[in-house]
């Protein structure tokens, strides 16, 4: 049995009622579809969402998840390097809407392992930056403007290869529009929060008249200025 249809299986066990059997495949997947196949890995990310769904239903779920969680918590603190552990305990706090418990966990790994802590800073930034603390966040930000110029770089050469694409471009569009504008307003809201509101505004300026395709930049302006009004409020 192939680590896809285990996790059909899964999910069909889910849908009928099947916990036990669902969590149980969720469970191998997690931890073995990758052995298998490296390109599962986003798969793998998905599988998260159904697993916090399935744990509405029945907690035991939610309490696998979490003891997870706990295990690679604890395997970074004892001095385990690996990004991608990493990256899989914010997920799993993401998809729990528990942002505050990377905020917690990021200073608890400065302070075992600063270098590797360091080596992860962008990866726990929104949850540093949803916490409210710019100090730290403006601490481990790269410098704002090549930050934005090579953001809107990134952006114009993904556009521009969409553009390409034999299907409708336009989901994967507004996509990586949305990416650069939730990245420049975090850097807007660092330097802001810290009362660098001049700075700011120059670096806001900046992050719309790089771009240079004119529709682009029209939904880059608004989306900036969207994420702003919603803040004020």
């Amino acid at each position: 049995m192939t680590a896809l249809t285990r996790l059909w299986d899964a999910e069909d066990a889910m849908r009928d009622g099947r916990h036990d059997d669902a969590l149980q495949g969720f469970i191998w997947f997690y931890q073995h579809a990758l052995d298998e196949d490296p390109s599962l890995e986003e798969l793998r990310y998905y599988l998260i969402g159904m697993w916090v769904e399935l744990g509405r239903i029945d907690p035991k779920a939610l309490d696998a998840l979490r003891t997870i969680r706990a295990d690679k918590a604890k395997a970074l603190l004892a001095g385990d390097k690996d990004r991608e552990t990493f990256w899989d305990i914010v997920i799993i706090d993401a998809e729990l809407d528990e942002a505050a418990a990377t905020y917690q966990f990021y200073k608890a790994l400065a302070e075992a392992s600063p270098v590797f802590a360091a080596e992860c800073a962008l990866i726990a930034m929104p949850a540093i930056v949803e916490a409210q603390d710019y100090a730290l966040a403006a601490k481990l930000m790269p410098p704002a403007e090549p930050f934005v110029r090579e953001m809107a770089r990134v952006l114009e050469q993904d556009i521009a290869a969409i553009k390409q694409r034999p299907f409708s471009p336009a989901p994967e569009r507004r996509a990586e529009i949305a990416t650069y504008v939730t990245e420049v307003q975090r850097v807007l809201t660092v330097l802001a929060g810290n009362g660098e509101r001049e700075e700011a505004a120059s670096i806001k300026a900046l992050a719309v008249s790089l771009i240079k395709n004119p529709s682009v930049r029209r939904d880059v302006a608004a989306g900036l200025s969207k994420r702003s009004k919603a803040q004020r409020t």
